[in-house]
């Protein structure tokens, strides 16, 4: 396989996109064990608690975009000068 060929291409694509998923799929999971307590018994510190677990969820689908970006632009963005 060659430096910058199609099938190199892909597979940095591949990896990119499997990181990102990761850290979205982590945020997801850390962020729903916030919201869980609200469906069981809803009170002010329950409340809050989920409140915690949806921006979670909300900065971790965005700092997996921000890697992703930066990732792309430092590997396949070399590849291209």
């Amino acid at each position: 396989m060659e430096i910058g060929s199609p099938l190199h291409r892909h597979l940095l694509m591949k990896g990119i996109l499997r990181t990102a998923l990761k850290t979205a799929s982590l945020g997801v999971i850390i962020g729903l064990m916030l919201i869980f307590p609200r469906i069981i018994r809803e009170n002010t510190f329950s409340t809050g608690l989920s409140y915690a677990g949806q921006s979670i969820i909300l900065i971790s689908f965005i700092y997996s975009l921000v890697i992703a970006i930066k990732k792309y632009r430092k590997t396949i963005g070399s590849l291209d000068t």
